[in-house]
């Protein structure tokens, strides 16, 4: 262990208690996508204590009026980017505890918080040896990584458009992972989370009264073929090696028990790992729905391209693992993906070398909630951790560079 990077440790854990501050802190006070002004303030305020730390905010500064981004170090040696998501979900917390969500109806039930007090907590650890840095890290608070604004955009597609990727050679990230507890990380090389799109198929045909079907043409009967066929997308139209995933969310259709409907709506989700699967996924939709042009039905569909698959690069992960060999080295690696989630951290990755790493935080002594549910919560001893590994991700590669 480097002294750096043991003092990075050692840091770590003795702002323990400011990190569990910060955390419950933006708790209490969850902003939804493209709203997080309070917690954009807070991040200003508490970078605002550190002396000659170049921070950005705003939508002139940053393209965004919500983001806030931090520079530290000198221009020679690489640019290292370190991320962190801001924002909150619209959903009604229901835990019971001093930190209980104080917004109706928003929660921060995806562990944004945690990732904002890790990534000042890094920052300030950070600074504090800026003297010793051979590069320049940017430290990015991103918001609206959960939905998008009515462009169909999240947050990362603005801040690359402005030029925040720019010269740089690696970005890191880290996400909770309720599923394991502290001492347990998710991190491999290759796809760790799919890309999405959403869908809506409209049916339309000649409704009728229940009684005389026979005078009608059924959309919901039709609908039944098309829905069956989307089914076999995944088993029959696409590879067995590629993971792939289509989802029926929503069935809309009459209103009455007697009165067949003129048109059935059904929207849904489709996900995967590889561009060409995706594009796979996307044709055979669109052939699934023209089943109801052969029943004298008429249909249209339209899909919402939303973030690529998470690829993480094997460099970006071989940084990450050599940082918890040299901190944590009694951590138990999973290198399964996560799953079919999304995450649009994808779009940085996809313009520089790139890794999320996913750290256990659920308790050990409790049936934990997943992420998005109300009951959502995270084992704060995992905060030290998280904001040491995101320094010592900098640190590291900023020094294998030097050497390089």
């Amino acid at each position: 262990m480097t002294i750096m990077t043991k003092t990075i440790k050692e840091e770590a854990e003795a702002i323990k208690e400011q990190l569990v501050e910060w955390r419950r802190s933006l708790h209490r006070h969850p902003e939804l996508s493209f709203e997080e002004y309070e917690t954009a303030a807070f991040i200003k305020q508490t970078l605002a204590r550190l002396p000659n730390l170049t921070v950005y905010s705003g939508r002139e500064e940053t393209g965004l009026d919500t983001a806030v981004i931090a520079e530290l170090g000198a221009g020679d040696g690489p640019l290292v980017i370190l991320r962190a998501d801001i924002d909150a979900l619209p959903i009604q917390e229901e835990n019971d505890c001093d930190y209980t969500s104080t917004c109706a109806g928003k929660m921060h039930a995806c562990g944004h918080d945690a990732h904002t007090a890790m990534l000042l907590g890094a920052c300030f650890m950070l600074h504090k040896q800026q003297e010793h840095l051979k590069g320049t890290i940017r430290f990015i608070f991103q918001p609206a990584e959960e939905d998008t604004d009515e462009y169909g955009s999240t947050g990362s597609p603005y801040l690359i458009s402005r030029g925040w990727l720019e010269g740089a050679e690696a970005a890191f990230a880290l996400h909770m992972d309720p599923e394991f507890t502290p001492g347990h990380v998710r991190l491999q090389e290759g796809p760790s989370m799919a890309g999405i799109d959403t869908f809506e198929g409209i049916i339309r045909a000649s409704g009728g009264h229940g009684a005389y079907p026979h005078l009608a043409t059924d959309p919901v009967w039709i609908s039944t073929f098309v829905m069956q066929a989307m089914q076999g997308i995944v088993s029959r139209r696409t590879s067995p090696l590629e993971p792939a995933v289509v989802s029926i969310g929503e069935l809309k259709a009459g209103a009455s028990t007697n009165v067949i409907p003129d048109e059935v709506r059904i929207r849904g989700t489709m996900r995967s790992y590889s561009d060409a699967t995706r594009k796979r996924l996307r044709e055979e939709l669109q052939q699934a729905f023209r089943i109801a042009e052969s029943m004298n039905a008429s249909q249209e569909v339209t899909i919402a391209e939303g973030e690529p698959a998470l690829v993480n690069s094997p460099e970006a992960v071989k940084v990450y693992r050599a940082v918890l060999e040299e901190l944590y080295p009694e951590t138990m690696i999973h290198e399964e993906s996560y799953g079919m989630g999304g995450e649009d951290f994808s779009y940085m990755a996809r313009q520089v070398p790139s890794c999320m790493m996913f750290l256990g935080a659920g308790y050990p002594d409790r049936a934990d909630s997943g992420l998005h549910m109300p009951q959502f919560d995270i084992e704060e001893t995992i905060l030290p951790i998280g904001a040491s590994l995101l320094a010592g991700a900098a640190v590291h590669y900023m020094t294998k560079h030097k050497t390089d």
